[in-house]
């Protein structure tokens, strides 16, 4: 998933501990960005080491999403112990410091692990590491979204298969898949931000060699934002975007997947997946999973010939 829009929202509330949980949740259903949570240890309205920040990131032109959230968040104030919630407007390189905070070695799966690259960290012996400085593109693995692809990947994708990744966003689908043994992969995005990022990433986890970046996407039924792909189909097709998107580039997915080929489709809204499911059944996907988790939704299709 490509940061299309260069400046993002970030909305957060004061609250006490026993709130954070609700509150990520709210925030992870509904914020693209991500939520995150930071301490504090002092403060006129909670004076006990028991206050924190929570914080939710949307693309700036999401005002439709941020009204609900800030009505949410207002109704919350009258009755539990947060805050009002504030707004900012992130310039980029407050985007890429604000998340940097809160971007720890996180775990997905069974045997991936995301590690920070300006982070010292010993990999554990059963853990493969995917060494990640996103920049400026989305994809830390901090959001459901990621962490349902990876799930996926790991548990579907077989040593030698070849891979598409659309919307490759920081790289971190693309590399987790030659780290797990595939090869070769095409990675694309409208951004060309993200495909430098990728381009990076891949060479930081020494995959490179494997990994084919480019600025494309594939054809929908909107006017295309950058070269269309020409690629081969491939064993396993990974795309996480967005459920319009994805509904956009649907008559497009089959044809890029080998008979019996995977397609992992993520950045869904549960609210979302019920139309997403059936635009990639209309072209003749068959759905054999459905992954959930904060109120997101990533689909296993199947091309059966």
């Amino acid at each position: 998933m490509a940061l299309a829009d260069k400046r993002w929202i970030e909305i957060s509330v004061e609250a006490e501990r026993e709130a954070v949980d609700d509150l990520l949740g709210l925030l992870n259903k509904h914020c693209p960005g991500g939520a995150a949570m930071e301490d504090l240890r002092e403060g006129p309205r909670f004076p006990t080491p028991e206050r924190v920040v929570v914080k939710g990131y949307l693309p700036e032109r999401d005002t439709a999403t941020l009204q609900k959230l800030e009505i949410a968040l207002l109704l919350l104030s009258r009755t539990a112990a947060i805050s009002e919630p504030r707004v900012r407007l992130l310039q980029p390189e407050d985007w890429t410091e604000s998340w940097k905070a809160f971007f720890p070695p996180l775990p997905i799966g069974r045997r991936l692990v995301v590690v920070p690259s300006w982070i010292e960290y010993q990999v554990p012996p059963d853990r493969i590491a995917i060494h990640l400085d996103p920049g400026m593109a989305f994809g830390t693995g901090l959001h459901a979204t990621t962490r349902l692809c990876l799930i996926a990947l790991e548990r579907l994708l077989a040593p030698g298969m070849t891979v598409l990744d659309v919307g490759t966003g920081s790289g971190i689908l693309s590399i987790a898949a030659a780290l797990l043994g595939a090869g070769p992969i095409d990675a694309m995005d409208v951004d060309p931000v993200a495909v430098e990022v990728t381009r990076e990433n891949a060479a930081l986890n020494k995959v490179a060699d494997r990994i084919a970046v480019s600025h494309a996407t594939l054809a929908g039924r909107s006017t295309a934002r950058a070269p269309l792909y020409q690629g081969e189909p491939r064993d396993l097709l990974l795309i996480n975007i967005l459920a319009e998107i994805i509904i956009d580039l649907a008559v497009s997915l089959p044809a890029h997947l080998k008979p019996g080929g995977l397609c992992i489709a993520s950045g869904i809204i549960e609210e979302k997946a019920a139309d997403v499911r059936r635009e990639l059944e209309a072209v003749g996907l068959t759905i054999v999973e459905q992954l959930e988790e904060n109120g997101w939704v990533a689909l296993v299709a199947r091309r059966d010939v």
